[in-house]
């Protein structure tokens, strides 16, 4: 077996092999893996993200006649030698994925996690619970806000919610990578956002999902210290909520983290949370 370094040239028989990778995204380093007859084994490539920047996202991929012998580790290693900078390594990875204990047998450690926040809206206590939250009459649909307002509104929520474990590069590139999906892709109807005069203090974030899947949302207050920023929050669930489930939807599936000071203590008072916990995982590359 040896490693050497990788690049496109080695897609094609990469996905001949059966391993999935993204095409879309073009690794700063990529190394593979061939056997003694020049077979490609396995690969493992890294880039620093365009909005985060103080990790490389890793991703791994091993053969099945490879796997369980060190391969992926070796991968790791070798990938850990020609990275530009020494930034550790990480990777956001599902509870049942089995490489979550790969990932911690060379110290690997969580940096963050989402918890399970799918709210079960046909679920008799859930619309209970949601009916006993503070009805906000500052609550308005997304309809009533421009795109500028929206765009701005979610790229100032993301850039705080992330400044303490994976800060940004900046807000203007916030709006840089988002600003196309908020206006094609988000559901103006079904979101819903609290505003005192002209500013969005709160915001359900819910964004268009195939029928019969969970609705995706992305909910926080716009600024940390934001006024009333519980009762608003809450306000803007209950809403965003009620109305999806009046639209046929059966659940609404939030994009939070354990650490969001306003969103997951609130949903933590749900009677139910269903999902899976996803890990962001931080590592050094093993040494020789």
């Amino acid at each position: 077996m040896r490693i050497r370094q990788g690049g496109y040239d080695d897609l094609r028989a990469i996905l001949e092999t059966g391993l999935r990778i993204n095409s879309r995204v073009r690794p700063e380093h990529m190394v593979v893996a061939e056997d003694d007859e020049g077979n490609l084994a396995g690969f493992a490539y890294c880039f620093l993200s365009g909005l985060h920047r103080e990790r490389y996202w890793v991703t791994t991929r091993v053969c099945d006649g490879y796997r369980r012998e060190g391969l992926g580790t070796d991968l790791v290693r070798e990938l850990g030698k020609v990275r530009d900078e020494d930034k550790p390594f990480y990777v956001k990875m599902r509870e049942d994925n089995p490489a979550l204990e790969w990932i911690r047998s060379f110290g690997g450690v969580d940096f963050q996690v989402c918890p399970p926040m799918t709210l079960e809206l046909t679920d008799t206590a859930t619309v209970q619970w949601l009916e006993a939250l503070p009805a906000d009459a500052r609550v308005v649909p997304g309809t009533a806000l421009t795109d500028d307002q929206l765009v701005h509104s979610f790229s100032a929520m993301y850039e705080w919610v992330h400044e303490d474990w994976s800060p940004v590069t900046s807000r203007a590139d916030v709006e840089r990578v988002y600003a196309e999906e908020i206006r094609k892709d988000l559901n103006r109807e079904l979101s819903h956002f609290a505003v005192v005069g002209d500013d969005v203090v709160a915001g359900v974030f819910v964004f268009g999902t195939p029928a019969g899947e969970a609705l995706d949302a992305v909910a926080e207050t716009i600024t940390r210290d934001a006024p009333d920023g519980d009762a608003a929050l809450a306000g803007c669930v209950r809403a965003a909520a009620r109305l999806a489930a009046e639209r046929g939807w059966a659940q609404l599936a939030f994009d939070g983290h354990r650490d969001d000071p306003h969103l997951y203590p609130l949903l933590a008072g749900a009677p139910a949370l269903t999902g899976d916990s996803m890990y962001y995982m931080e590592y050094e590359p093993p040494r020789d």
